[in-house]
């Protein structure tokens, strides 16, 4: 590992840059970014994400910490292959975007229309059969008359294709709740599946999770990661010391020395100031 900020450089498996001026957020986003040639390290792993910054405050679920560093390490669980399955059919699920509201007012729209021109074409047949009947001339009542024919028939055209329209989306918002019902009981598969993998793993990595608080110069009481009660981040250093993180933890307690920290926890390490 190489750190490079300024005219600060390390080189080496465990660094120190507590005392220095350079800022702990710049040494994690360095770490984690592998284009960030501030520091030249290998790419972090997904545990990183949960156990490479330590420090009293971080909040660190064992289960979940213990399973991601037992997946570095290659372990699988029964549960992955139907995990993947429902995943990739949750993906798969599409639903719809349907919007009733619109179709609706174009339905009352156009009923709304239809009725106001039938009533127009009332009122113009009322003018011709008056005029005939007083022997006038009906030729502009007539007229009237076949305009607002004309405009009744195209408006009741585009009624009859607004309720068709209506009732395409409502069979559209059928199958969207029907696909929305699916992806929640999908997803709620997947994430029961993901618990039970993590479980798993936990109980596979148990006594390696004991045994990794016992070697650390932390308190906690070695214990079964589901039942441990100890500070969350003596779970998390425990958690790291299994995984294989890729890229080095940033470490900001439970160590005076960086090369005592760097054995501990069996990983490259920076110190920092938290």
């Amino acid at each position: 590992m190489k750190l490079s900020f300024g005219d600060i450089e390390r080189r080496g498996r465990a660094l120190d840059v507590r005392g220095t001026s350079i800022p702990t957020e710049s040494v994690l986003a360095a770490v984690r970014d592998p284009d960030d040639d501030r520091v030249a390290c290998a790419r972090p792993r997904a545990v990183h994400e949960r156990v490479g910054f330590l420090r009293r405050e971080v909040a660190v679920a064992p289960v979940a910490a213990v399973a991601a560093a037992a997946r570095t390490r290659g372990e699988t669980t029964e549960h992955d292959a139907e995990r993947r399955a429902v995943a990739s059919e949750l993906a798969a699920v599409d639903v719809p975007d349907v919007d009733l509201s619109g179709a609706r007012e174009r339905v009352a729209e156009t009923a709304s229309d239809v009725d106001r021109l039938r009533e127009q074409v009332a009122r113009a047949s009322g003018r011709v059969e008056a005029r005939r009947e007083a022997g006038a001339d009906a030729s502009d009542a007539e007229a009237e008359l076949r305009e607002a024919t004309r405009k009744l028939a195209e408006r009741e055209t585009d009624h009859h294709a607004a309720t068709e329209a209506l009732a395409a989306a409502r069979e559209q918002a059928r199958e969207a709740r029907d696909a929305r019902e699916r992806k929640l009981a999908l997803a709620d598969r997947r994430d029961n599946l993901r618990r039970a993998a993590r479980r798993a793993l936990a109980d596979q990595y148990a006594e390696s999770f004991r045994r990794a608080i016992d070697a650390l110069p932390v308190p906690g009481e070695p214990t079964h990661p589901r039942a441990f009660t100890g500070p969350d981040w003596v779970a998390g250093m425990a958690a790291a010391r299994l995984a294989a993180p890729g890229a080095p933890l940033v470490v900001g307690c439970g160590f005076e020395r960086s090369t005592r920290a760097a054995a501990a926890l069996d990983a490259p390490v920076v110190l920092v100031e938290v």
